[in-house]
């Protein structure tokens, strides 16, 4: 958008026309949700922090001096609502975060409600990318185990972070929207970066990106078929699967056949007809939404499952979110009719 247009549209909200308003913020709306995501570590943390930081703004619009941009503006109250949010809450984790890995099994215990678990982000959320490269990037930048890493740093080294290093703000743009000194956002980057330089947090070759669409199908065939051996060989030998809301992981192949190969996951042997799925990404990586048959034939969602790939494309980790009230919000179905 020009500047003369943001000018044009700011002096017409400024004198109470909501539409010019939503004009000047709507356009931000994707690259902001998907900030506060990072921030929080919840989708629906960003939808509040996002509708909260919309209501700051219109309310603050006529004190808004355009020393920056308007989109600058913008991420400084989206930030400073972001920090609010985290002053009052504990992070967001995964079960491995919580406790030593379980035994293979169900679930023994009820599902931790009063745990904040990490959620997932649907990458048809995410802002348009300006050339293959930036798109590369983004998906990058908000891989779940990514995510998971930055939402164990302070919340003002968390946004120093984000921003400079992931959305490209330089020091005095991010000292500015931090209000804070160019000096303390060097230190808190430097701070942050000694925090999250670990392998696992490492970006995945562009040859394992373009593979990964080739992945999600054998998991889904796998899955369809019940073709149990094919799922298995997938799988590394140091395979992790966290499934939350219940505090429960499992470490290693073995615990994960142990687990995927009971009755219980199958309601008998493993076998055709038992699943469908659709295929999906979230986090920037290959995802699948499941759906379990139910007595009258249609299939019923049940979780989604975020993969992660080593360099060979095989599973190093997945994580299963029980979410299956998030489908139909996602712009998945919630009910797949009987083949």
């Amino acid at each position: 958008m020009s500047e003369e247009k943001i000018d044009t549209l700011l002096a017409a909200a400024r004198g109470g026309d909501e539409a010019a308003f939503r004009g000047l913020v709507e356009p931000l709306g994707r690259e902001l949700h998907a900030y506060a995501y990072r921030m929080l570590g919840g989708f629906h943390d960003a939808d509040d922090a996002l509708q909260e930081a919309r209501l700051k703004a219109w309310r603050g619009l006529g004190g808004y001096e355009p020393r920056a941009s308007f989109r600058a503006w913008m991420y400084r109250i989206v930030t400073n609502t972001c920090l609010d949010m985290l002053k009052a809450r504990t992070r967001r984790v995964l079960p491995q975060d919580v406790g030593p890995p379980v035994e293979p099994g169900p679930p023994l215990d009820d599902a931790r409600t009063d745990i904040l678990w990490l959620e997932p982000y649907p990458d048809a959320y995410l802002p348009l990318a300006r050339s293959p490269q930036d798109a590369v990037r983004l998906r990058q930048s908000i891989r779940l185990a990514l995510v998971r890493i930055v939402q164990g740093l302070p919340a003002r080294q968390r946004a120093a972070l984000i921003l400079h290093d992931v959305l490209d703000w330089n020091v005095a743009e991010v000292a500015a929207i931090l209000e804070t000194t160019e000096a303390a956002v060097n230190s808190a980057l430097q701070r942050a970066r000694s925090t999250i330089a670990r392998p696992h947090s490492r970006e995945p070759s562009p040859d394992l990106a373009r593979r990964q669409a080739e992945v999600v199908d054998r998991y889904v065939r796998a899955w369809e078929t019940g073709n149990f051996d094919g799922f298995v060989a997938m799988l590394t030998e140091d395979a992790i699967m966290n499934m939350p809301p219940w505090p429960y992981w499992l470490d290693g192949r073995d615990a994960v056949i142990a687990v995927h190969h009971s009755p219980g996951t199958w309601d008998g042997p493993p076998r055709p007809g038992r699943y469908r799925f659709v295929r999906s990404t979230m986090n920037g990586q290959p995802a699948a939404m499941a759906y379990v048959r139910a007595s009258d034939g249609r299939y019923i969602a049940m979780c989604l499952t975020v993969l992660t790939l080593d360099d060979d494309a095989r599973i190093s980790e997945f994580t299963v979110f029980v979410l299956p009230e998030l489908f139909a919000q996602w712009g998945f179905p919630a009910v797949l009719e009987a083949s």
